[in-house]
């Protein structure tokens, strides 16, 4: 098994997260009267999105000046890309970087998204055991989580050149809250910040501070059955406290 940050998440729907993320939505300079019909459309519904696999990422239109909600391919795949291969090793693009890295500079500043998400799975390395433990990490609040994503689109050679959206989820240094489980973490957009992140005008500077890590007291985490550990597995019952693994508290 693999484990990364951030490669594992969770997107399902139910009328509070599709209420909530147009509440959150109210103060973006695009207009987004379509946007949660979208969302709503191409929501996976999935417990466990892993790399290669699809999601629900939210961009900016900008030839038709609106936010809209598209599937896309979870690992960026450049422009340049021969296959789609080496989306495996993009799922996560370091914010300390991504001004200079060649697949990330322009997207930063040309193609920034949010992907909704309810939550994410991260592996905690147990000193007494041989396998790591599963967190699932969620928002305290329970509100949607929005992680900051570059996202661009491949024409696929195998298939004429038809278009596949692909994003990666930009990542920060570790808050303390889990900095005892990994030591990064993806950046978690709030509210107010959603305004100036899909403003393509915003100074770079101002973009570069938008990644951070999340303030303490956001996250809310639990320990989770193993069962997670498998991609295969995808049902409500992964997200749910693991009894066996002992008090599920936050620091492990």
């Amino acid at each position: 098994i693999r484990y990364c940050m951030c490669g594992r998440f969770t997107q399902y729907i139910d009328p509070y997260t599709l209420d909530r993320l147009f509440e959150l939505f109210l103060g973006v300079p695009y207009p987004h009267e379509d946007l949660i019909e979208s969302l709503a459309a191409c929501y996976p519904n999935s417990y466990n999105i892993a790399p290669t696999q699809s999601g629900a990422i939210i961009h900016a239109d900008h030839d038709a000046n609106t936010l809209r909600a598209d599937r896309a391919h979870f690992g960026l795949i450049p422009k340049w890309a021969k296959e789609r291969s080496i989306s495996a090793k993009m799922i996560n693009a370091r914010s300390e970087t991504i001004w200079e890295k060649p697949a990330y500079r322009g997207l930063i500043s040309s193609r920034r998204a949010i992907l909704p998400i309810n939550g994410f799975y991260e592996w905690q390395a147990i000193p007494t055991q041989k396998t790591k433990q599963p967190w699932y990490i969620h928002r305290a609040d329970e509100h949607p989580m929005l992680l900051a994503c570059v996202w661009d689109t491949w024409l696929d050679p195998e298939h004429d050149g038809s278009p596949v959206d692909s994003f990666s989820i930009i990542t920060t240094d570790a808050n303390t809250q889990l900095s005892d489980k990994h030591h990064r973490m993806p950046v978690i957009l709030e509210p107010e910040a959603l305004g100036p992140w899909f403003d393509r005008e915003t100074p770079p500077r101002e973009v570069s501070d938008l990644l951070a890590p999340a303030a303490e007291g956001v996250l809310g985490m639990h320990r989770i059955s193993g069962r997670v550990n498998a991609p295969s597995n995808n049902d409500s019952a992964l997200i749910e406290p693991d009894s066996d693994a002992g008090p599920a508290t936050l620091w492990g």
